[in-house]
């Protein structure tokens, strides 16, 4: 499938000394929003599971990020660390870009257990300990914004995961809306790289889950409806839940 050419309304450098910190990277979305956050002028603290730490390390050299962290999202202590060492390294934490996605294929009815389990772990678990640890430093400088994405998978532990980061969403965009801090999530979709270990029935059902464009998007789509949310022109939104599907919800 092809895409339309991406023309950004934003300007190279807009976001100059902004200090990012993105989880998953690694992982082909992720690495986008890095490389747009990157061309605005953040700088950059990128953390991953430590599963990616081949394709993540590569990323950071590439991109001259300044901190790039192994963690396992599921595991709250560890997430603290990684937190604290970012916001002591750098300075202060402006921009969460949590776009860690677990990409679990199937229906809730084919789940495994320790399916179900690493997938709520990583996904909603992962994502709250996230915001959880970063809204302490954010809170002191009264500013920031945390942007969650998640997978708007038709079916299974990834649906539950996402309904449960919506919730949280919402509610923390209330608790900390008076200190500064915007939290948004980002609806996705599988992206066209994304499908080639599918098998023939499995691509055969997402062509009929295409929504009302009728084809899958790109990572750097993806990263640019990304950058809005972390922009100054997202200032009165918060709490919600936008979607780069291609109009699927």
């Amino acid at each position: 499938m092809s895409h339309p050419e991406t023309n950004t309304p934003f300007l190279d450098g807009f976001l100059h000394q902004q200090v990012v910190l993105v989880t998953g990277a690694g992982q082909p979305i992720a690495n986008a929003i890095a490389r747009r956050h990157g061309k605005a002028g953040a700088r950059l603290a990128l953390v991953f599971l430590p599963e990616h730490e081949a394709a993540a390390t590569a990323l950071a050299r590439e991109l001259g990020a300044e901190l790039a962290l192994a963690c396992e999202s599921s595991d709250a202590q560890a997430v603290g660390t990684v937190v604290r060492r970012v916001a002591t390294e750098l300075g202060r934490i402006d921009l969460l870009i949590n776009a860690s996605l677990s990409r679990a294929a199937g229906r809730l009815s084919d789940l495994s257990a320790e399916q179900w389990k690493a997938v709520l772990d990583r996904q909603l678990s992962g994502t709250a300990w996230f915001c959880k640890e970063v809204i302490r430093p954010m809170m002191r400088k009264r500013s920031g914004r945390i942007v969650n994405l998640l997978d708007a998978a038709s079916g299974g532990a990834s649906r539950v995961a996402a309904e449960g980061i919506t919730a949280m969403t919402r509610a923390l965009a209330n608790e900390v809306a008076r200190q500064g801090i915007s939290v948004n999530t980002l609806a996705v979709q599988l992206l066209e790289e994304e499908t080639a270990h599918l098998t023939p029935a499995q691509r055969q059902r997402l062509d009929g889950e295409l929504g009302p464009l009728g084809r899958l998007g790109s990572a750097e789509e993806v990263a640019e409806a990304v950058l809005f949310l972390g922009s100054s022109a997202a200032n009165l939104t918060t709490g919600q839940r936008l979607s780069a599907t291609g109009g699927l919800w």
